[in-house]
């Protein structure tokens, strides 16, 4: 598709997203921007983030609107991801993280207090352990 073809298609349909879900959600390589909000009555949430070689080169934000110890947000990758260091787990409000894709690997490029890095399974319990 020559470069002329490309920005016309552009104009045609918006090319950035914004999703702020309350469940569980496959982002797309459009979804740059996601606020995910996890409560009493959603739960503990799965955001998980596009195919790494799909997204080569672009950036990804991702904020808690609301989640707490109980009603986490984790951060996913599709297992394809070389050096993944572990699921991210949002356990306050306004927990966040910049993810960059260089189509091998996720970078996190931010990370906001209380963000958890796991590279195991935690139960509740020991969320609101960490969190205390």
């Amino acid at each position: 598709m020559a470069l002329e073809d490309r920005a016309a298609q552009h104009d045609k349909q918006v090319v950035d997203k914004f999703h702020d879900p309350t469940a569980s959600y496959q982002m797309t390589t459009r979804d740059y921007v996601v606020r995910p909000a996890a409560d009493g009555d959603s739960g503990a949430i799965v955001i998980t983030l596009p195919p790494v070689a799909e997204a080569k080169g672009r950036l990804y934000s991702i904020r808690a609107k609301t989640a707490d110890a109980t009603n986490t947000v984790t951060i996913a990758d599709k297992d394809d991801s070389e050096g993944w260091g572990g699921d991210l787990i949002f356990v306050a409000d306004g927990d966040s993280v910049l993810v960059y894709s260089d189509g091998l690997k996720w970078t996190q490029i931010f990370g906001g207090f209380g963000v958890l890095s796991v590279k195991t399974v935690l139960t509740s319990a020991q969320v609101k352990a960490l969190a205390a």
